[in-house]
């Protein structure tokens, strides 16, 4: 399992949704991801931001903006490639928050300033 935080997941969902409005393939493939991210145990996450992913068809996918499924093969949207970006977009967001947030821009300039006459001084 690959021990998503579901509110996270459900607004990365969201703004992908909303990014997609003018796609119904990527609509219906960020859907089926989602019922798959909650219900598949045979996801893991791969290399380069990517999933290996064990179908209910009973094949193993490779998916990171490249699917070797029938769907990608035939310039469709597919679920593979869908649940990817949302796990990679997840992880990027989950990453941003755990990360402490940056002084205001002003005293940063301040403090380099600073640190810029100590070394010429």
């Amino acid at each position: 399992m690959l021990n998503l935080n579901s509110t996270l997941l459900q607004q990365v969902a969201d703004t992908a949704i909303a990014d997609a409005s003018q796609h119904p393939r990527w609509i219906t493939a960020i859907g089926r991801a989602l019922v798959e991210l909650d219900t598949n145990p045979y996801l893991e996450r791969g290399e380069l931001h990517g999933l290996i992913i064990g179908s209910p068809s009973g094949k193993l996918y490779s998916a990171n903006g490249t699917c070797s499924c029938e769907a990608y093969n035939h310039g469709q949207a597919c679920w593979h490639r869908a649940a990817a970006r949302l796990v990679r977009r997840h992880d990027e967001a989950q990453e941003a928050a755990q990360r402490p947030p940056l002084a205001p821009l002003g005293e940063r300039l301040a403090k380099a300033r600073r640190e810029m006459n100590e070394l010429f001084a």
